[in-house]
């Protein structure tokens, strides 16, 4: 029976988890409280699913937007998730370190040292990733951020393409002000856009986030890798 001070994952988190850690669509059964740790791996073995990767998954901590992002736009610009793995990374694994985060981005970056952590970057015409995996004591602390602003910036000015050309119909902006004076003129197109991008953003950001989430975990599988070696 697990104890009163060990961390419950509520039914949402405990299915999140399980698709991380899979390709699947798996789901949770738990109860109203929720699962430990501990009964989700337990769970995830019966239905053959590797405990590491339960516990690797268990490990990310998810991006959030800030309070003002969260109402405007529904999800962040500048996504940063998080995870705090158990284990040394060896400087030997930086190669395994690229060739994962490569593959799990979908995008050839750099990687260089810091220290005792590693940097992995790319670049690319709207934007940045960065993976920084630094110890932590016991830990590695993972983080994995994508700089979307440029997308942003390139949803926004479509939109206000796209109102603009379905306002050609009225006589343009002219045509909307005789229609509804100067201030429908002005702020009835400025909320189509922020409407628009208010339902687009999240969707477009989903994938990114899916993306940092692959990262972090693949570079959380080296570490237990490389731990596991260091043991031997």
């Amino acid at each position: 029976m697990a104890s009163s001070g060990e961390r419950r994952f509520s039914r949402h988190e405990a299915a999140l988890i399980l698709k991380r850690a899979t390709d699947g669509e798996i789901r949770a059964h738990s109860s109203h409280d929720g699962l430990t740790l501990d009964e989700l791996i337990a769970a995830a073995r019966e239905a053959g699913i590797d405990p590491a990767a339960i516990q690797r998954a268990a490990t990310l901590i998810p991006a959030r937007p800030d309070p003002v992002q969260n109402i405007l736009l529904g999800a962040p610009v500048r996504p940063v998730v998080r995870a705090r793995v158990p284990g040394h990374l060896a400087a030997e694994r930086a190669g395994e370190v690229r060739a994962a985060l490569e593959q799990a981005i979908e995008r050839t970056g750099e990687l260089e040292t810091e220290g005792c952590g590693l940097i992995w970057r790319e670049e690319h015409g709207f934007g940045r990733t960065e993976v920084r995996a630094v110890p932590d004591g016991p830990v590695v602390e993972v983080s994995a951020t994508a700089e979307r602003g440029g997308h942003l910036l390139a949803l926004v000015l479509v939109l206000a393409t796209a109102v603009a050309l379905a306002l050609q119909p009225l006589g343009g902006f002219g045509g909307l002000a005789a229609l509804g004076g100067p201030l429908l003129a002005v702020v009835g197109p400025v909320a189509a856009v922020m409407a628009g991008t208010r339902l687009l953003w999240p969707a477009l950001q989903r994938p990114t986030l899916r993306l940092l989430e692959a990262a972090a975990l693949e570079v959380g599988a080296v570490v237990e890798e490389s731990g596991r070696a260091a043991t031997e």
